[in-house]
């Protein structure tokens, strides 16, 4: 048995000492890269050989034929995926009926018929979803499959287009169910252009609902500014939404994500003020009654927002156009710290427009995708990719990412209990001396 007397000796080095490990970006899917204006959306689908990383946007794959605005990760380069598509950008993915579904403002995908700006992809060949969106006033934003507990799992269509399967009362938003396409309780209006950007699917509380963002005022013939929540039958805003004190304001992206506080709806966009004025600079939270700020915000457009752990815990991470919270630069990539907003890394020499967690070996990575041609002081083109810190055997209690008491009395209390995760060293399966002396070691060393 391990005493307390023994564990506080002078042995241990680094009380209260912050972990040596931290995220570090790797340009493995950057270089070459892509080209062209932009990447702008991550999915991960199977297409029946195992999952694959796709990415979408305004890019190709440099000098591979077939490999223009949509390309698959296939473990050591970008492959095309099926002839891609032509012409203009895409925006959005996601996954509905076992195929890879994608939408945005292009002619073809793969040059069949019927596939302008939405199309699928079931592994071996495009396919039409008679969305008959031809005309150069649509365009498709983001998709959403969601089960609203009445009429079963449907593909949910958000853009700013004026009709869809040739229905005029088809627009802005839509839902499919593989086969029909039918309303979302009506359209949006009240704002130029009128566009529905984004949709999210959250509970807070009060049973799972459809979250839609954009640029309105009002939705199905309600008062929402910018952002409002379908629960099935109808629509209802939250609060005063969001918007600006001049000029027109915009919903772009939103998560939901509990921060220990309960489950919260994020927003980002361009927006400064919430509710009856509260100021929020173009990033704020919903707790399901009323907006709050977070910290100072960000200086410019906020484009998406990501929850992912780097080693020390979940956190926020907005992505973006910004280059300031307040006077502390963060160069469009910024983590909440529970107060204010973080640099991470030395940032980014372009805009950047999506994200996505993803293990592509190497633990659960944050993938990003936008119009950079450096991050972090490295090349990486249009995408790169933030790996988790190498985790530390010896971060066993609260607060964790720093070395301290607690760590050491968390590991005697483990070695007492006889727990298999005390141990640390050969020969294993067995406790003894060798395991203290490997904690003491990776303690003093700090880690990884």
């Amino acid at each position: 048995m391990i005493s307390n007397a023994w564990a506080a000796a002078a042995v241990f080095s680094l009380a209260g000492s912050a972990l040596a490990g931290t995220p570090t970006f790797d340009n493995t899917l950057g270089v070459p890269g892509l080209s062209g204006s932009y990447a702008a959306a991550f999915a991960v689908w199977d297409d029946g050989t195992g999952e694959s990383l796709y990415v979408t946007g305004s890019c190709s794959i440099p000098g591979v034929v077939g490999g223009t605005l949509i390309a698959r990760w296939d473990g050591s380069a970008w492959a095309p995926v099926g002839g891609g598509l032509q012409n203009g950008y895409s925006n959005t993915m996601a996954v509905y009926q076992g195929d890879l579904v994608v939408g945005g403002y292009f002619d073809t995908a793969g040059g069949v018929a019927g596939t302008a700006k939405l199309a699928r992809w079931d592994g071996a060949a495009w396919n039409s979803m008679d969305a008959q969106s031809e005309s150069f006033l649509n365009s498709i934003w983001d998709l959403q499959v969601w089960d609203d507990g009445v009429t079963g799992e449907q593909l949910y269509v958000a853009g700013n287009y004026l009709d869809l399967n040739g229905q005029a009362a088809l627009d802005h938003i839509a839902k499919w169910d593989g086969t029909t396409y039918t309303a979302v309780g009506g359209t949006i209006t009240g704002a130029v252009p009128l566009i529905v950007l984004d949709l999210h699917v959250a509970d807070l509380g009060d049973g799972e609902a459809l979250y839609a963002g954009g640029r309105f005022l009002n939705i199905g013939g309600v008062a929402a500014n910018n952002i409002a929540k379908w629960d099935g039958t109808a629509w209802s805003p939250l609060g005063g939404g969001l918007y600006r004190s001049s000029g027109v304001a915009q919903v772009i992206h939103m998560t939901s994500w509990d921060d220990g506080n309960g489950t919260a709806l994020y927003a980002a966009g361009t927006f400064n003020r919430a509710d009856s004025g509260t100021v929020v600079q173009n990033v704020a939270k919903w707790d399901g009654t009323s907006w709050t700020p977070m910290g100072d915000g960000l200086d410019l457009t906020v484009q998406e927002l990501v929850v992912w752990d780097d080693g020390s815990g979940e956190a926020l991470y907005a992505l973006g156009n910004f280059n300031n919270s307040g006077a502390n630069p963060v160069s469009r990539m910024a983590k909440w710290n529970g107060t204010s907003w973080e640099q991470v890394g030395s940032g980014f020499d372009g805009n950047i427009y999506g994200g996505l967690v993803y293990d592509l070996g190497d633990g659960p990575a944050l993938h990003i995708a936008g119009g950079f041609s450096n991050a972090d002081g490295q090349p990486a083109n249009r995408v790169t990719s933030l790996l988790p810190a190498a985790s530390c055997p010896a971060d066993l209690a609260e607060p964790f990412g720093t070395l301290n008491i607690f760590d050491i009395q968390a590991y005697i209390g483990l070695y007492n209990a006889q727990d298999p995760s005390a141990d640390l060293a050969e020969p294993f399966g067995t406790l003894n001396i060798f395991d203290i002396q490997a904690f003491i070691g990776l303690y003093n060393a700090g880690c990884p």
